[in-house]
């Protein structure tokens, strides 16, 4: 396990993470995986440039992760991230069978910034069910929630069309808001 020094390095990483995903126009959110004090893996959300809902950076990092290194449990890993993480992603870190998991902002820290309905978070289902995963957080609030300042928040249908009129990926598939294709 790391010590304090390291969790608040690796979380700081994930942070920066969170702006440089900001910064190319995804949405302000950033992963890194770490293992015996090592960071292994670091991924953004990538939502919007994969046009890929899924593709949450802790999605991302688990999976880039798990196909580079041909493992599927991750017993004994630690996985940081600039927010808390969502059920979805929630539902990853149990597969991947991670052991920690350190956020900076929370999910009612974040749903008071966006003044959207609450969400619930992943970390009753972390915590909760079948072996748990610990779960430490909000650490590093402050700076977790400077990526946000100034953020617009909108749908993530609204910022793709955005995007791609700003001259954004244009390798979007065919289906109803994109029939040509």
């Amino acid at each position: 396990m790391e010590s304090q020094s390291e969790t608040e390095h690796f979380l700081r990483l994930a942070i920066a993470l969170a702006k440089q995903a900001r910064a190319q126009g995804n949405e302000p959110f950033g992963a890194v995986l770490v293992y015996d004090g090592i960071a292994v893996h670091q991924a953004t959300d990538r939502t919007l440039d994969l046009c890929d809902p899924l593709m949450h950076a802790e999605i991302a990092c688990i999976s880039e992760y798990c196909r580079a290194s041909h493992q599927i449990a991750l017993e004994n890993y630690t996985l940081y991230t600039s927010c808390e993480p969502c059920e979805m992603c929630a539902g990853a870190i149990r597969s991947a069978k991670i052991s920690r998991v350190v956020f900076s902002v929370s999910q009612a820290m974040f749903d008071q910034l966006r003044s959207g309905s609450p969400n619930c978070g992943g970390t009753r289902l972390l915590v909760e069910s079948g072996s748990p995963v610990e779960v430490i957080g909000p650490l590093l609030p402050e700076e977790g929630l400077a990526v946000f300042q100034d953020y617009v928040f909108e749908s993530k249908q609204a910022r793709y069309h955005r995007r791609m009129a700003a001259g954004g990926h244009q390798d979007a598939p065919a289906g109803p808001e994109n029939p040509d294709r």
